[in-house]
């Protein structure tokens, strides 16, 4: 009875905590579906963009967008992603071609002319031309025969600014940072983040993009599927907390019928004790009175046989009952406790990379908004510190990823192992770390960081027996300041970041 009624008790708890797993799930499915949404939407826009290169690449980009309107497999889109690859690589090869159709095309015109036209022009004869204007005076001169190869200056070049290919790729980049929660999507998140890391062709952005949706798709259906698991053993739990219900309610039951039948023993021995007294009153003489005496004190004797046989029946039956019950309760305090484990694992390895088995961005993003709120109350010096990996694309393309992947682990846990305990380290993605100095000031945060970066350049690597150029490291440095956000202290110490690349690398910049 006391177990039971504590692991009553207890069910509430336990199916809140189911119930907010699955409000979890459903929250992350509804995030990853959004994120879908937008990928879906991005692609078709940069198609829309990268229309009118050449037909065989406008179809392509058709059956994407007409594919990513419905609910396509991830086979189906690794399909479209290899006919789209090819479609470029023979669109790459075949430059002049790819050059005569982007000067047909209208929007390739070039909104001013230049001030020498040195290209073909068009065969009607035109005649030296003066501008009156304020402009200089320019002459036009035609040229007849026409060259046997394109030159160089008029092949057209597909680019984006930079601050858009900044923009999209940090945006990407996030995206690729959620991704990174599902263990089996982490190498490939990896790989993608690497390449949007480097200077990213606009030619390969679509297959990025539509890679980034294919992983997007892929989480969507671990969460589903994660999802419907937690529902089975949600559905088993309270199978089993039905049972102790009902068994709650027929012990109730055989209580009252206990009772019931204590009741009626009563009513029957109270009722054969009054015949008795009435039978000594009416008898004539001792022989009569002896054996009407005798009777009721058998009929008595009865009535107590039948109680205590239906008593030991019930005894019986609720010793069985509560053997089953507290064999269930077992199972199901052994099944919550599993499950309480696994989520605690789950929720642990949220937060860490699975490839440095350090914290990951997740991780940072809460740990920054609380040395914010610490900073905020106690105003002790607190720096931010961004780490990248020098010329790591180089290293991925010429030696591969798992050299690039042995960097990386290295590097971590050459950073993680100078760190003091009020310290933070986490992977921000790609080749990129960032940390958290408590307690440091600026001086003082730059000599660590200095003999941080020394030691990562005398470190060595070899794949294959072919060592590995020194690796050398660039860091962005910036302080906690007044009305400072996350987002705002971050992009601070960035833009150090890449002062310190553009200063040559392999150096600790303060911003």
């Amino acid at each position: 009875m006391t177990a039971s009624s504590e692991s009553a008790a207890k069910t509430p708890d336990w199916q809140k905590r189911y119930f907010d797993s699955l409000d979890k799930l459903e929250r992350e499915r509804q995030q990853f579906g959004a994120m879908e949404a937008v990928l879906k939407r991005l692609i078709g826009r940069l198609g829309s963009a990268a229309q009118g290169q050449s037909r065989p690449l406008d179809e392509q980009i058709k059956t994407v967008q007409s594919t990513l309107r419905r609910e396509p497999g991830v086979d189906e889109l690794e399909k479209l992603i290899s006919a789209l690859t090819d479609t470029i690589a023979k669109l790459d090869s075949a430059p002049r071609q790819r050059s005569i159709e982007t000067a047909a095309a209208p929007h390739a015109a070039p909104a001013v002319a230049p001030p020498i036209a040195s290209a073909p022009v068009p065969p009607a004869p035109v005649a030296p031309t003066v501008v009156t204007a304020t402009v200089p005076v320019v002459p036009v001169v035609a040229v007849v025969p026409a060259p046997p190869e394109p030159k160089a200056e008029s092949t057209p070049v597909i680019a984006v600014s930079p601050s858009v290919d900044a923009s999209l790729c940090r945006t990407l980049s996030v995206l690729l940072s959620k991704l990174r929660n599902d263990p089996s999507l982490t190498i490939l998140a990896d790989e993608l983040d690497s390449k949007l890391s480097s200077q990213l062709p606009q030619d390969e952005l679509p297959e990025v993009v539509t890679s980034i949706a294919s992983l997007v798709t892929q989480c969507i259906q671990n969460i589903e599927g994660s999802k419907h698991e937690i529902e089975a053993l949600l559905k088993h739990m309270v199978d089993r907390l039905d049972d102790m219900s009902r068994f709650v309610s027929d012990q109730s039951h055989e209580q009252t019928q206990s009772q019931a039948s204590r009741e009626e023993l009563n009513t029957r021995l109270v009722g054969e004790m009054k015949a008795i007294g009435e039978s000594v009153e009416s008898a004539d003489d001792l022989a009569q009175i002896r054996q009407q005496v005798r009777g009721r004190l058998d009929s008595i004797g009865r009535h107590l046989e039948q109680f205590r046989e239906r008593e030991a029946a019930r005894t019986s039956e609720l010793c069985a009952r509560t053997e089953q019950m507290q064999a269930r309760v077992a199972q199901l305090e052994a099944q919550t406790s599993k499950l309480q484990v696994q989520l605690s694992d789950e929720q642990r390895l949220s937060t860490i990379d699975g490839l440095t088995n350090i914290a990951n961005r997740l991780a940072y993003e809460k740990r920054i908004e609380e040395e914010l709120h610490r900073w905020r109350r106690f105003k002790q010096p607190t720096c931010i510190a961004v780490w990248d990996i020098d010329r790591f694309k180089d290293i991925n393309d010429k030696h591969g990823h798992r050299a690039g992947d042995r960097v990386l682990r290295a590097v971590a846990g050459c950073l993680a192992s100078r760190l003091r305990r009020t310290d933070f380290l986490a992977r921000f993605g790609g080749e990129e770390f960032v940390m958290i100095l408590c307690g440091t000031d600026t001086q003082r945060a730059e000599a660590a960081i200095e003999d941080l970066r020394i030691r990562i350049c005398e470190l060595r690597f070899h794949t294959s027996g072919t060592p590995l150029p020194p690796v050398t490291i660039s860091i962005g440095l910036t302080a906690l300041l007044a009305g400072d956000t996350a987002g705002s202290a971050f992009d601070r110490a960035d833009r150090a970041l890449y002062q310190a690349k553009d200063a040559g690398r392999n150096r600790c910049v303060s911003g």
